[in-house]
């Protein structure tokens, strides 16, 4: 039995194995998050790449004999990666998980409250790691809980695989129904985050004295394609002042580069061949320092500076560029050119709960440089 897709109308996907008596509600929203999540992980480390996790945050209800779980948000947990690429939560981590599930802890006072786990999956098959087992009985003890895993893939679509207790046991070794983990093939249509959750496997570094700007990726495509969208009123070029000084607290993310994974899988020389072209001088890490565009946010009252370095290789040899911007409600587009793209900012109206920038330009043909920055309340 397939499972149950939502329509252009539905927010979510059911995800409903025959004869259990478990569904899974997951909003789409969640699902393009998440996955933003993975990929990013995902890019971070070469070959492999490395593994997210954190608590899926919903209801969980019984129906009679049936339980219905609706995952309506999620929370990241960091991993410090001590023991390598997976997934693996040193003390220090795991006190931090056990401080995130206080947060969310069932309550009369939460009408969303932790449900789950989930942890992206780069190792072989989609099943549950003995590490899992072991939070799960810890973090999670009630028999509504569930584990979601995401496999990231290069050159495809994501699988993705749910668990739960079956007579007081997780079945590990196999979801009972896997399935694709994009909005699209679950039939929620386009999002404008697709492009921001296809894998970069290029060179990214984690820096950040701000925890809330985490991460900065720098990649390149051969893909020069993008959606435009025209912006909205809340959008204006900030003044050459209003530019927020230069610090290293960006998160990065990751774009749609197809032919770069080729360029992966022959070699990364290709790629740094790329960035060492458009600097006469080899800089300590080719690829990082020749794309690197400095994107970041900054708070100014209730208004977030966006800026980025105009003198940048990417941006000075760049043409037009776009800054696409992702909040929970929206995406939108702003199309750079000439004096938009090299006055290095754009001040976005109002201070959300998260918002991700991603800014793209495009310093040759069938080329573009991405980079992506993120701001979280705290």
């Amino acid at each position: 039995m397939h499972p149950e897709s939502g329509t252009s109308t539905s927010p979510s996907y059911v995800w409903k194995p025959a004869e259990k008596s478990l569904s899974v509600q997951l909003q789409f929203d969640v699902v393009d998050r998440i996955l933003l999540e993975v990929m990013k992980g995902f890019g971070a480390v070469p070959k492999r790449g490395a593994e997210v996790g954190g608590i899926l945050l919903g209801t969980a209800e019984r129906h009679g004999d049936r339980i219905v779980v609706n995952v309506e948000d999620y929370e990241g947990v960091d991993c410090d990666h001590a023991s390598g690429p997976s997934f693996i939560l040193s003390e220090d981590d795991r006190l931090a998980f056990l401080e995130s599930m206080d947060r969310w802890k069932r309550g009369p006072d939460r009408r969303i409250y932790a449900v789950g786990y989930y942890r992206g999956h780069t190792r072989d098959g989609i099943c549950l790691a003995a590490e899992d087992l072991a939070i799960l009985e810890e973090v999670f003890p009630e028999p509504t809980a569930i584990a979601m895993v995401i496999k990231p893939y290069a050159t495809k679509v994501s699988m993705a695989g749910i668990f739960f207790r079956e007579d007081g046991q997780f079945k590990a070794d196999a979801s009972h129904l896997e399935f694709p983990f994009r909005r699209k093939e679950l039939g929620g249509g386009s999002s404008g985050m697709e492009r921001l959750t296809s894998a970069a496997r290029f060179g990214q570094k984690r820096v950040g004295e701000d925890p809330r700007l985490k991460y900065r990726q720098a990649e390149a495509t051969a893909d020069a394609g993008f959606a435009e969208v025209e912006p909205a009123p809340q959008f204006a070029s900030a003044p050459p002042d209003a530019a927020a000084p230069k610090s290293k607290s960006v998160r990065g993310g990751w774009v749609w580069i197809p032919l770069s994974f080729i360029f992966m899988l022959l070699g990364v020389v290709v790629g740094f061949q790329i960035a060492l072209s458009m600097r006469p001088k080899q800089p300590a890490n080719p690829w990082l320092e020749a794309w690197d565009m400095t994107l970041q946010v900054k708070r100014i009252g209730e208004e977030l500076t966006v800026t980025w370095d105009p003198l940048a290789p990417a941006v000075r040899n760049a043409s037009r560029g776009a800054l696409i911007i992702q909040s929970r409600d929206e995406t939108r587009t702003i199309d750079l050119r000439g004096p938009q793209l090299q006055g290095g900012s754009v001040i976005y109206r109002g201070v959300p709960d998260r918002v991700i920038f991603r800014l793209e330009v495009y310093p040759r043909d069938r080329a573009v440089v991405s980079e992506i920055a993120e701001f979280k309340k705290d």
